[in-house]
C-alpha cells in the first residue's frame, strides 16, 4: 500500500490533507475567539477612525465581532441612540470567514518544506489581514442594510455597488481561495509540491541541463 501511494503523490497528498482537516477544524472550533482576536484588533481602529460618526464600539464576544452604532430605532425610525433610548448593534460571525486558517494549516502541514514555521507565520499574518478586510466589508454591508440612508448619505461611506462587490469578494472568494494561493506560493520550491505537478510543469533540474 505504501509503495503504491509513493507512486501516486497527488493521492497521497490529498489523503494527508483529509486526515489533517478534522483536527485543524476541531482546534479552530474550540479556540475560534483567539483565532479571530488579532483581526478584530486590526478592525477596531479602522472602523472607529473611518466611521466614528456611526460606529460607537467594536468588541469580540466569543466568536462574534459586535459593532455597536451611535444610532437607535423607535417606531421604525432611525435616530441618535441618545434620543431613541436604545442602541443598534450588529454582530458579525467571524467563523464564516476565519475557516480559511484551519484550511491553510492542513495544506501547510501536509507539505514538507524549508523554513516551514517561518512561512506559516507570514501566511497566517496575511490571512489575518484578509480576515480583517472581510470583517470590515461585512460590517459595511450590515450598516448599509440596517441604517439605510442615514449611513449611506455620509461622505466617508463608499457607494452601494462598491460595498456589495467588496462584501461578495471578501466573503465568497477570499476564504476558500486565499489559503490555496498562499500554500502554493510558499510550497512552490518544495519537492513534495513539485511532485504534485504534471511533468510538463515541473522545473528543469540542474542535472537535466547538463550537456
Amino acid at each position: 500500500m505504501i509503495d503504491w501511494l509513493s507512486k501516486h503523490p497527488l493521492l497521497r497528498f490529498m489523503l494527508t490533507v483529509f486526515a489533517l482537516l478534522p483536527a485543524c477544524f476541531l482546534v479552530w472550533y474550540f479556540i475560534g475567539n483567539f483565532i479571530a482576536a488579532p483581526a478584530v484588533v486590526l478592525v477596531e481602529p479602522v472602523l472607529l477612525g473611518w466611521l466614528g460618526d456611526t460606529v460607537a464600539s467594536v468588541t469580540l464576544r466569543e466568536t462574534d465581532m459586535l459593532v455597536m452604532s451611535n444610532y437607535g430605532e423607535t417606531g421604525g425610525v432611525i435616530m441618535a441612540h441618545t434620543a431613541a433610548g436604545n442602541q443598534l448593534g450588529y454582530p458579525v460571525d467571524t467563523r464564516t470567514l476565519s475557516y480559511s486558517i484551519p484550511f491553510f494549516t492542513a495544506l501547510h502541514l501536509a507539505t514538507p518544506m524549508r523554513a516551514s514555521w517561518e512561512k506559516f507565520a507570514w501566511c497566517l499574518l496575511g490571512l489575518w489581514l484578509l480576515l480583517a478586510v472581510g470583517l470590515i466589508s461585512t460590517t459595511l454591508k450590515d450598516l448599509m442594510l440596517g441604517l439605510g440612508a442615514v449611513f449611506m448619505d455620509q461622505e466617508a461611506v463608499p457607494p452601494t455597488d462598491v460595498i456589495a462587490l467588496l462584501y461578495q469578494f471578501s466573503t465568497l472568494m477570499v476564504p476558500p481561495l486565499a489559503p490555496v494561493l498562499l500554500w502554493a506560493y510558499t510550497a512552490k520550491d518544495s519537492p513534495a509540491f513539485i511532485g504534485l505537478l504534471p511533468e510538463s510543469l515541473r522545473p528543469v533540474q540542474d542535472n537535466d541541463r547538463s550537456t
